[in-house]
């Protein structure tokens, strides 16, 4: 009964955009758990036992709970026999921000750069990797959006970005010198391996998959050295580069930064202008452009 409940719960949540990856594999995991037990509902005993007894970190251990929560919830509006575990029963844990590792116009250089001299040699790879990183850092492209990308995607009004958070849709203009690299590649990538749908492809001619693109990635970065103190660069702290890259070089006017913040959330793919906010960092170039700007305010300038 638990299984079929999953499986209704998950489906309308689905609906509405949801991918739920995490959710579905902690949901069924109690689910198998609760029917060894021979529960046909939630019990709140179940849940907490099963919590307990799960590996994982005190952080960990609040997400199941969260999760479990919702979920009986749902089953309760309908049926009074499913109990709602209490929400606090492991504390009041909240996930921390990973700070982004804030690259360097240099070092995505660099990045892009090495990418180009993987092997194998004469291989497609290479142009692969290298237009791979340019991309996400000149788009601000989630990895799975970029891998996601179909032949056809690539429009002459931009990249057309289908299905991505939330099952939302959006068109990216590219500036002229990301086109003509793009199209570049993909003039070689015609030539070496037509049939695959996908823009970028693995060694086997398949869509390139997430995992190996971190791996290729790590490899990069720790050839050329690029760390801050004990801080690793991760592949979606491209996406934070060029949202960062977009406020350096926006205007300094008042409504030149509105817009630029509404055209950055468009283009990030967010529904809500305060979730670009998250990918804004300062660095010495906002700090001096800041300054400038108190500076000018000081003075009886405009704010």
């Amino acid at each position: 009964m638990l299984t079929a409940a999953v499986d209704s719960y998950l489906a309308i949540r689905r609906t509405l955009g949801f991918r739920l990856r995490d959710t579905e594999m902690i949901l069924r995991d109690f689910a198998a758990f609760a029917s060894a037990k021979q529960d046909t509902h939630v019990c709140t005993r179940t849940v907490l036992e099963w919590i307990r007894t799960a590996k994982g970190s005190p952080l960990r251990s609040c997400v199941r709970l969260r999760t479990l929560v919702r979920f009986a919830r749902y089953l309760h509006a309908e049926d009074k026999r499913h109990e709602v575990p209490p929400e606090n029963a492991f504390g009041r844990h909240r996930p921390h921000r990973r700070p982004p590792f804030l690259f360097t116009p240099g070092e995505v250089a660099a990045l892009v750069r090495a990418a180009r001299e993987l092997g194998p040699e004469g291989s497609l790879q290479p142009h692969v990797y290298s237009t791979l990183f340019g991309l996400i850092a000149s788009t601000g492209l989630r990895i799975s959006e970029a891998l996601n990308l179909r032949i056809e995607d690539v429009t002459p009004d931009g990249l057309l970005v289908r299905n991505a958070k939330f099952a939302k849709s959006r068109l990216l203009p590219l500036h002229p010198s990301t086109r003509s690299q793009l199209e570049h590649y993909l003039e070689r990538r015609l030539q070496e391996a037509g049939t695959c749908p996908f823009v970028f492809i693995s060694v086997k001619g398949v869509q390139l998959h997430a995992n190996t693109v971190r791996g290729v990635f790590h490899r990069l970065v720790d050839a050329l050295g690029i760390a801050r103190g004990t801080l690793r660069p991760r592949v979606h702290d491209l996406r934070f580069y060029f949202a960062n890259q977009v406020l350096t070089n926006s205007p300094t006017d008042y409504q030149g930064i509105s817009r630029h913040m509404v055209a950055l959330t468009t283009y990030l793919g967010h529904s809500d202008a305060r979730n670009s906010y998250w990918y804004l960092e300062a660095t010495p170039a906002l700090f001096s452009k800041i300054a400038e700007r108190c500076e000018d305010f000081a003075k009886g300038g405009n704010p």
